[in-house]
């Protein structure tokens, strides 16, 4: 063990979720960096900030729509690590689908990974956190539109996800904290067109897109908070202000 603070990153092998882990790497943390099914792309960007950072960063692989897993992740990145100072759940899916076309299939697919395995990651996550710990929980701002008939699966896990938030920081306070991102558009989805972008950014009250390094801001705000706990805090150029 280093004696470095540590922090778990889950969905962190990709897209948001590498550049959280980036972050806390480049600021001199250990990170645990949790993927589902991408192996490679973990243990490259953990080789590549262990040469660049001189921290370690520890890959561990779980399949969080499997009840047991946000557990077994907790677990696991103690073991490696020594010890938890910070969590990050990012892990998410969002797969459109046509409002006729959901099944029950989907909707528990989507909200096993992005509402249950949240609450469970906290519950073992709160076991190892010393006092004044924190968990960041990355929502979007689909858990406060509507307007998005295709993603009524995901919009209501995400939800759900902010009232956990809120729940969790009731909970477990005053030893650990609890608060939330809302990134709006920092990363187009798949397809998403110059056309889309414009559309969107109509009702965007700072007019452009946002970056990864917006939202990983904010997360680096709130972990080093120690007195702000409950809170999700949008990152989407002011779009929340037009609902």
């Amino acid at each position: 063990m280093t004696g470095r603070r540590v922090a778990l990153v889950t969905g962190g092998a990709r897209r948001l979720g590498a550049a959280i882990v980036r972050s806390f790497a480049v600021r001199g943390w250990d990170v645990v960096l949790h993927h589902g099914h991408a192996p490679a792309e973990a243990d490259a960007l953990a080789a590549e900030l262990r040469q660049a950072c001189g921290v370690a960063v520890h890959p561990v692989q779980g399949d969080l729509a499997r009840p047991d897993a946000p557990a077994e992740v907790v677990e696991g990145a103690v073991r490696c690590a020594g010890r938890l100072d910070a969590v990050v759940s990012s892990a998410a899916v969002l797969r459109p689908v046509p409002l006729d076309r959901v099944t029950p299939d989907h909707w528990d697919a989507t909200h096993a990974v992005n509402l249950r395995a949240p609450f469970f990651l906290m519950q073992a996550a709160a076991r190892h956190l010393p006092h004044g710990g924190c968990i960041v929980q990355v929502t979007d701002h689909l858990a406060f539109e509507t307007g998005w008939p295709a993603l009524v699966a995901h919009g209501t896990s995400k939800a759900g996800v902010t009232q956990l938030v809120r729940a969790m920081a009731a909970a477990l306070a005053p030893r650990v904290r609890v608060n939330g991102v809302s990134p709006g558009l920092v990363l187009p989805p798949e397809g998403w067109s110059a056309d889309d972008s414009a559309r969107f950014l109509r009702h965007v009250p700072l007019a452009a897109e946002g970056t990864p390094d917006d939202v990983v801001h904010a997360i680096h705000a709130l972990v080093d908070a120690p007195y702000v706990t409950g809170v999700i805090l949008p990152v989407d150029g002011g779009r929340h202000l037009l609902r």
